[in-house]
């Protein structure tokens, strides 16, 4: 029997190289390729623009929410499974996890007080990066 495949990862995989080739286009080249699908540059920004204030702002709710709990957030130390982001609690080690395109918030730290939320104040807004 064969290898089995990771899809996820070689989509992955794929969708980098697609950023990797964008990123080096100049901004020249990026409206003229805006421009031959019809779709006008500024309305194509704005729309980027808005999805990604989106998710800024859905981020931040969530750390406001964490930090509501008693949580530390490294914010260096988040990592990507499939869609979705995931980190550790400093202090207590809880799970959270969260999902830019749901704008999501869960694991055990979503739902629970910190259970050693005993730090100083300012030791976490620093390792929070709030």
């Amino acid at each position: 029997m064969g290898e089995k495949r990771n899809y996820n990862k070689e989509l992955e995989r794929i969708m980098d190289r697609l950023v990797d080739s964008i990123m080096e286009l100049s901004e020249e080249e990026i409206l003229a390729e805006v421009r031959e699908t019809g779709h006008d540059p500024e309305e194509t920004a704005e729309r980027t623009r808005s999805v990604l204030r989106g998710a800024s702002d859905a981020l931040e709710i969530a750390n406001t929410r964490l930090w509501n709990l008693g949580h530390t957030v490294n914010p260096n130390l988040w990592y990507r499974k499939d869609a979705t982001f995931h980190n550790n609690c400093l202090s207590c080690g809880s799970l959270i996890s969260f999902t830019p395109s749901t704008h999501c918030l869960g694991g055990l730290a979503a739902t629970r007080r910190c259970t050693r939320q005993n730090q100083n104040v300012a030791d976490k807004r620093t390792a929070s990066g709030m």
